[in-house]
């Protein structure tokens, strides 16, 4: 199965059997033009057409090079990943070049940067599914007319119990402020293809796209949500790539469908005509704008899962708390009790990252 991750969708992707012997490269990601630009790239390659698996290219040399020579390496990060940043020329030709360890080349076409313009602004709506997130743009000199989105959604969440103390060594010990458990933050990619064009409209405006529905009464709104939206202008030949690939993902839940080569790429094996390759590498700026939205903006929307049950054990003291954490080890400190002693609970309701996130506070919020 085939992933497409940089692309922001994540559902496997089936494709048809053919030959045996058959091999496909498939290339996620884009030229980022600009200073300090992150270029981040997902390579992977088919195990066997007949089991429509796929596994992540490794120890690849991949590199942006520009029409006058330039060269810019891109780092392996490791299972199939190539990231870093760049300071890519916005006035120059530029292309991706990719040497396989099998010694084949790979190489999109030389493109001109397309300067995405800003996004206007990000808002959002209640509706009865939940909150619909909306995208506004426009280009007052009528040159992009089709784009692609792509986003990251980071929410905060809270354990049941904010807990002061912790179980270390045989003993109930305060905690510091860097060992706090209760506040989590959690991100996630797009999960789906984002397109849209203005190609039917006299002014290059884009006003209130879709861009993901948060649904009624996810834990992403219990305390505070933010998305990052990221904007890309694309070519002709890219947005049809990226309608095909969405039309057929989403209605089909197949890659190729009818024909592998109604599907159309800019990437060619420089030396082996006859492999083939998957992916279209755009060139271009790329524009961002943050929304926050926090609980108290929606109407009736919940600040925990009410079916979540968190019960506590309470002692009269900390060895007699002390006792019982000594032979369950699947819970914790959960409280202080005023007239003394512990409420002893497990660790899933203390340590909010036994769901996901990280405790580490983001620097944006």
């Amino acid at each position: 199965m085939i992933v497409m991750l940089h692309a922001g969708c994540t559902k496997p992707l089936e494709l048809p059997d053919t030959k045996p012997n058959a091999t496909i490269l498939i290339v996620e990601g884009d030229i980022i033009a600009g200073n300090n630009a992150e270029n981040s790239f997902y390579l992977s390659r088919l195990k066997t057409l007949q089991g429509k698996d796929s596994i992540p290219e490794l120890n690849a040399q991949v590199e942006v090079v520009s029409k006058d020579g330039a060269k810019w390496q891109i780092p392996q990060l490791g299972k199939g990943v190539y990231k870093t940043k760049l300071n890519l020329p916005i006035d120059k030709g530029l292309s991706l070049r990719i040497q396989t360890t099998d010694g084949k080349v790979y190489q999109s076409g030389f493109q001109n940067p397309s300067i995405t313009p800003e996004i206007d602004s990000l808002t959002f709506e209640q509706v009865a599914e939940g909150m619909k997130v909306f995208v506004h743009t426009r280009d007052s000199k009528n040159s992009s007319r089709y784009y692609r989105w792509n986003f990251e959604e980071t929410w905060e969440r809270h354990a049941w119990f904010d807990s002061y103390h912790n179980y270390i060594n045989g003993r109930i010990v305060p905690r510091t402020p860097e060992e706090q458990t209760f506040m989590c933050w959690k991100t996630a990619p797009a999960p789906n293809i984002i397109i849209d064009n203005s190609t039917a409209l006299s002014d290059d405006v884009i006003s209130y796209k879709n861009i993901t529905t948060v649904p009624f009464p996810s834990e992403k709104l219990y305390i505070r949500y933010s998305i990052l939206v990221r904007q890309i202008v694309l070519t002709k030949e890219a947005y049809e790539f990226w309608n095909i690939l969405k039309k057929n993902t989403e209605l089909t839940g197949t890659l190729f469908d009818p024909q592998p080569s109604q599907l159309p790429t800019n990437i060619i094996c420089t030396n082996d005509a006859s492999r083939k390759v998957i992916g279209f590498v755009s060139v271009g700026t790329q524009t961002e704008k943050r929304l926050f939205v926090m609980n108290s903006a929606m109407n009736l929307w919940p600040t925990k899962n009410q079916d979540d049950v968190c019960d506590a054990y309470e002692f009269p003291s900390a060895t007699a708390a002390e006792a019982f954490l000594k032979n369950y080890p699947a819970y914790n400190v959960a409280y202080l009790i005023t007239a003394g002693g512990f409420g002893v609970a497990m660790k899933i309701c203390i340590d909010c990252r036994f769901s996901g996130g990280t405790v580490v506070k983001p620097s944006y919020w």
